[in-house]
């Protein structure tokens, strides 16, 4: 865990992020229970080591984490957003990421095809697509 932390620390500070204790937290939550949770499931958590903290603060936080890429961002089945630490092979390549509606644990899935649909796209729609987001939603082997 120390190794990936360092890795999330050089990624903080190449994106112009200060490490911080909060952040490190945050970072720390992911990776000890490895799944996708929401802003207020951290702040449930890590305010008995930081009682100052706010869900302001969690918020924002994950959400710059986001943006850098160390977190990842999935639609919840109830109109919430859950966040973890993308475990596809390459994380900076698309990819797309399959909800179970029971359990809500996420897996991401790699689709090497989408790149000669945009071009379809492009092609017959004059568009120039700029990006996209497709979430798959159903149940994991465990809750069907």
């Amino acid at each position: 865990m120390k190794n990936r932390m360092n890795k999330y620390r050089e990624e903080l500070k190449e994106n112009n992020l200060k490490v911080t204790p909060k952040r490190e937290a945050i970072i720390g939550f992911f990776l000890r229970n490895n799944r996708y949770a929401t802003p207020e499931i951290v702040w449930n958590k890590l305010k008995k080591s930081f009682p100052h903290l706010g869900l302001p603060t969690v918020y924002r936080n994950m959400e710059q984490l986001g943006k850098i890429g160390i977190l990842t961002r999935v639609d919840g089945t109830e109109n919430r957003f859950y966040y973890g630490l993308c475990r596809a092979r390459e994380p900076k390549r698309h990819h797309y990421h399959i909800i179970c509606q029971k359990c809500r644990r996420v897996n991401e899935v790699e689709n090497p095809y989408f790149e000669s649909v945009r071009k379809d796209v492009e092609r017959k729609t004059g568009f120039r697509i700029t990006g996209h987001k497709l979430q798959l939603m159903g149940l994991c082997r465990n809750c069907r």
